[in-house]
């Protein structure tokens, strides 16, 4: 696995007659004995009911996730958990060729939902019929149609972050000796396939030898969208339906015009060229999704120069880093690029800026937790070189060795009442924007934290009146505040149709269910506003402190004549 990789590390319930029991498992429980708890069932394919032994169980904690067993069926698709907790879990169902399946999923895809154990309550008439996952296969060609090894190909969905459509991978695999790949495990669904030629598949033997002097501008290999398209807006989506294989997706790798960076480091940590430095090319982006691509180099030469080459134009940050006695040093540089090559780029390596801050309590301090932790990460490339550090018992904490730029900053470990309030940096509040660190700053960190968060629960009923399990619950702030992503509360229903959304922020909202809807989709406004303009949507207002019952009527999809997303 390369060094990039490394940095930037991924039911249908139905009743039946009790079955057979696997071995019990158990947790470690720190209930009474008259209050545990169990869970039995069996797993057995969709088509023909047949029973799967060796299907992986698995039952986490909702409000601790470190907290979880795992278990296995016998050889007649049994299970069973034993000496459970009461509490709040999540189940989920996991085998070789067949898509991984939750508890109180309807379809792939959809929700899975809270398994809430009462005390002493036993459950032994689980059923998972688990579909058959997809696979989509092909060869990659160079231009001459000769095989291409090596080459990352990859199956994309589109998810929602931010209200906004950006491509998630599902799956990853590279091509053999022949060109052939076969991405499989896949649930049904849409997807985009694209293909990138990395350079460091292509060093071969040849990895640890210099790279030989080049023109200027060379051809290089695109990353490529099937049918054959460099953007991902022309190109083709590919439908997969459950266990079909879909083979002769073939792409032509396609060289265009790529262009060099190049430029020395200097480690002012060493007083010396900064040979060992790491140095990774990122694109730019306003989302949360990274994107592996082939720019990243080790500075090996005396004098401190660095060469990354096939960059195509685009605006970038070109991430530095060097790790002495387990500190990392590092400096982040922008850079675009043009129709011409980057020469002459100066990277320094120096000590970073530590941020001081502390937390405020408004209310009494209540942790979920023994501690808080807080986390800053950078707006532009998210998920590189922030910084995480524990909050001292006086509340004081500090960000160190943070790189000049803008970073967003959160907080974890308090209690599911508890909301951020406000962040304020230099005296102003940043908790919209983030806050932005200029080298020689000096200015703190001001964390305010409510513990009076509202509390709205209640129960979701289908058309039919019956409990909804495993539905979308959202709390939805006005439009005035629909930007602040913080403010929007979601949680999937139990196996009741209860809901209890917690630590909610002062202010007005609606609060929406729906029988079908993709996982962040109430946050793109062209989503919302058909239900809106039907006057769908509960109102709620809510202040510090409150709790509010609302039982609501899940909406849907398919009778309110909105096309789902």
């Amino acid at each position: 696995m390369n060094c990039l990789r490394a940095l930037a590390l991924c039911w249908v319930l139905v009743a039946s007659t009790p079955a057979a029991q696997a071995p019990a498992q158990t947790f470690s429980s720190t209930a009474k004995k008259k209050d545990e708890c169990s869970i039995a069932g069996t797993v057995v394919t969709l088509a023909g009911g047949e029973p799967l032994r060796k299907t992986k169980i698995t039952l986490q904690s909702v409000n601790d996730r470190t907290h979880s067993i795992s278990a296995s069926t016998d050889s007649g698709g049994h299970f069973a958990l034993k000496r459970l907790d009461p509490g709040e879990y999540r189940l989920r169902v996991g085998r070789v060729g067949f898509v991984t399946s939750e508890y109180g999923q309807r379809k792939p895809g959809d929700p899975g939902a809270i398994l809430t154990l009462r005390p002493g309550q036993e459950i032994d008439d689980l059923i998972f019929r688990l579909v058959p996952a997809g696979v989509i296969a092909g060869h990659i060609l160079d231009e001459d149609g000769e095989p291409l090894p090596s080459v990352e190909v990859s199956a994309l969905r589109e998810v929602y972050t931010e209200g906004k459509r950006n491509l998630s991978t599902t799956a990853v695999v590279e091509t053999n000796d022949l060109g052939e790949y076969r991405l499989f495990g896949l649930p049904p669904g849409r997807y985009f396939v694209n293909a990138l030629y990395t350079q460091w598949n292509r060093l071969g033997e040849n990895a640890d030898e210099p790279a030989e002097p080049a023109e200027a501008s060379s051809q290089g290999y695109a990353k490529m969208y099937y049918p054959g398209m460099p953007d991902a807006e022309k190109a083709n989506t590919i439908v997969v339906k459950a266990g079909e294989e879909i083979p002769s997706i073939d792409m032509l790798m396609r060289q265009v015009l790529v262009y060099r960076i190049r430029g020395h480091v200097f480690n002012h940590i060493t007083h010396k060229p900064g040979v060992g430095t790491n140095i990774i090319l990122v694109p730019k982006t306003t989302g949360h999704e990274w994107e592996f691509t082939n720019q990243q180099a080790t500075v090996q030469k005396a004098d401190g120069s660095f060469e990354i080459a096939e960059v195509l134009p685009g605006s970038y940050v070109l991430i530095s880093y060097w790790f002495d006695e387990g500190r990392a040093y590092s400096s982040r540089t922008a850079v675009d690029v043009g129709n011409a090559d980057v020469d002459g780029l100066g990277v320094a390596i120096s000590g970073g800026t530590s941020i001081n801050g502390r937390v405020m309590w408004d209310g009494r301090p209540a942790l979920d937790k023994d501690e808080l932790t807080v986390t800053s990460t950078p707006e532009d490339t998210h998920f590189f070189f922030g910084a995480k550090t524990r909050v001292n018992q006086d509340n004081s904490f500090t960000l160190r060795e943070l790189g000049e730029g803008t970073y967003t900053v959160d907080v974890s470990g308090q209690s599911k009442d508890c909301y951020i309030k406000d962040v304020a940096y230099a005296g102003s509040s940043v908790f919209n924007e983030g806050f932005t660190v200029a080298r020689g700053s000096a200015a703190s960190l001001e964390i305010t934290i409510s513990s009076h968060g509202a509390r709205v629960q209640g129960t979701v009923t289908d058309q039919n009146s019956l409990p909804a399990p495993g539905v979308w619950v959202v709390l939805v702030p006005d439009a005035a505040h629909a930007s602040q992503h913080r403010l929007y509360k979601q949680q999937t229903t139990d196996q009741y149709g209860h809901f209890d959304l917690r630590g909610t922020a002062p202010g007005d909202y609606r609060l929406f269910s729906w029988d079908e809807a993709e996982e962040g989709a109430w946050e793109d406004p062209d989503f919302l506003k058909p239900f809106e303009e039907k006057g769908l949507g509960e109102k709620v207002r809510v202040q510090d402190g409150d709790t509010k019952s609302i039982n609501i009527v899940a909406i849907s999809t398919a009778s309110s004549g909105v096309q789902k997303p």
